[in-house]
């Protein structure tokens, strides 16, 4: 005997399911990171420091800095800390995209633009020969580039574009650095760590060279035998220290030579130069410098160099040993200051082109699919929202390539929604419940959706490992929004989807105010009709 189903209950009411949590808690941290509210007046501040030239803005935060309560008696470590601190925001106002002005604040976000979208530095830098290294060849050339990129772009995010110039050359080009010698401060200098051995006459007393300072001789220990260095914070004074583990190979040699040397000096120098640095932050000379002095041997493999560095001193000097020594010197030829290829008016017609496309993705996914297709668009804002505010806190530099990327993104989310829209309405065709249509649809178009996915993932990974700087970019962009995308088609729709009231219907069906489809209510009404006319 035929009678109407009964209609399909969800198993957990909204709050009592994870997914509505996880939507809640995404969009309120994609909210908070991507966006900011600051007094407008403090903006203006900003920006007035952003407008000054390097030379006018340190002037000017010395100034600030010095006329901080309590400035006296803060130690070197917190003022070095307030004077980066009051440093960034002006860099901040460089890179600030403001939204809207509102009673007396605005709204703002800081997303890090391109070289072609905003400028940046441009070094043209030459390698030179040296005693170990007498001619300038390819493999020489693609040491230097690979420590460079090393340095400034092992993530492949910064969109740094380090590019050959001729035999010997290298153009580097850096976004939203205006600063040549902050540019050349990120490359950094050779890097090349040595330790050596003080020389000692035969009497036992050391030598004196001809600067007056003591004799140091080679001990063929370098930072290419590190496996890696880190900065960390001394225990007290403020100040910080790199610490370091050998290789096994190197390890093997300190511990030889620390137990050769009991007793007397050993001198870490950094491209010929001490790495102890005096009260004003400089290196000490080397007719000053007397090394450490080795009280035991060494054989754990491990140590760390003291020298009275500052937090950023210590964290680049670390950098520079984990990238490796330049194999080379590198000199600048030439240094200069790019302007922005694209201009504002470029930029605002790429936004208006990206804003247009989008929103004729949304209008016909709301012709094509009514309700769900609006459910759908919504969780395509919570998609655009939470990859931006990735974009901002990795951070990703976008150019153009980026954006791209990130554009093509949005359309492979909503091919998620597709296919997970068609096969719900299949499910829905062949009788099931709405609840059960819906998961059953989820469950179906998963496998396609996910293989797709790590098929563009492979891409990606692959793009990253052996693309240009800004083709990582690209990669990078298209990457995070295809994992995006997956938690917005997968959890945001289905979660939204359970929400909408039966009585509403979807996908072409319709149902009355009991959850019981009308169709078949139908069906069932002329099944008894016809009983009755039997």
């Amino acid at each position: 005997m035929l009678s109407p189903s009964k209609p399909q209950v969800s198993s957990g009411s909204f709050f009592k399911d994870w997914k509505p949590f996880a939507i809640i808690g995404v969009l309120i941290w994609s909210l908070t990171t991507l966006f900011q509210v600051e007094p407008a007046a403090v903006v203006a501040d900003w920006q007035k420091m952003a407008s000054m030239t390097p030379d006018e803005l340190k002037i000017e935060v010395n100034k600030r800095v010095e006329a901080t309560p309590g400035f006296a008696k803060m130690n070197e470590y917190e003022k070095e800390d307030l004077y980066k601190r009051t440093t960034e925001n002006a860099q901040m106002a460089n890179n600030m995209q403001i939204i809207r002005h509102y009673n007396g604040h605005v709204l703002f976000t800081t997303l890090k633009l391109g070289l072609d979208l905003r400028g940046g530095s441009q070094l043209l830098l030459q390698a030179m020969p040296s005693k170990l290294v007498p001619e300038i060849n390819p493999q020489v050339m693609n040491g230097v580039e690979t420590v460079i990129n090393n340095r400034i772009n092992s993530l492949g995010v910064s969109e740094t574009l380090v590019q050959r110039s001729g035999k010997d050359r290298l153009i580097v080009e850096m976004p939203g650095i205006k600063d040549p010698q902050q540019a050349k401060d990120r490359i950094g200098t050779t890097a090349l760590l040595e330790f050596k051995e003080m020389g000692y006459e035969e009497s036992g007393r050391p030598m004196i060279g001809p600067n007056g300072g003591p004799v140091w001789k080679e001990t063929g220990l370098t930072g290419a035998d590190f496996k890696h260095a880190q900065g960390s914070p001394m225990v007290s004074g403020g100040l910080w220290r790199v610490s370091f583990e050998f290789k096994p190979e190197g390890a093997k040699k300190f511990g030889d030579m620390t137990s050769r040397l009991v007793g007397r000096q050993i001198g870490i120098f950094l491209d010929g130069e001490p790495t102890d640095r005096g009260a004003d932050g400089r290196p000490v000379s080397l007719v000053e410098y007397r090394g450490v002095n080795v009280r035991e041997p060494i054989l754990g493999g491990t140590g760390e160099i003291t020298g009275n560095f500052s937090k950023d001193q210590a964290i680049d000097l670390a950098v520079k040993l984990n990238a490796g020594a330049l194999p080379v010197p590198i000199k600048i030829l030439e240094e200069r200051t790019v302007g922005a290829t694209l201009g504002q008016d470029s930029i605002q017609k790429s936004l208006v082109a990206g804003g247009v496309g989008i929103a004729a993705v949304m209008v016909f996914m709301i012709l094509i699919y009514g309700l769900p297709g609006l459910i759908a668009d919504i969780a395509l804002v919570l998609y655009t929202i939470t990859t931006l505010a990735i974009f901002k806190a990795v951070p990703v530099t976008l150019t153009l390539a980026g954006i791209a990327g990130f554009i093509l993104s949005v359309g492979m989310a909503v091919d998620a929604n597709i296919l997970i829209f068609e096969r719900t309405k299949e499910e829905l065709n062949n009788g099931r419940g709405l609840y059960v249509a819906i998961e059953n649809g989820f469950g179906r178009a998963f496998t396609s959706i996910f293989d797709s996915n790590v098929n563009s993932l492979i891409a990606c990974g692959v793009l990253m490992l052996a693309g240009t700087s800004i083709v990582k970019g690209f990669a990078v962009t298209l990457a995070i929004g295809v994992a995006v995308s997956m938690f917005t088609a997968i959890t945001a729709t289905r979660a939204m989807l359970h929400l909408i009231p039966k009585s509403l219907g979807m996908f072409g069906h319709k149902y009355d105010k009991k959850g019981t489809e009308i169709k078949k209510q139908q069906i069932f009404k002329e099944a008894e009709i016809k009983k009755e006319a039997l």
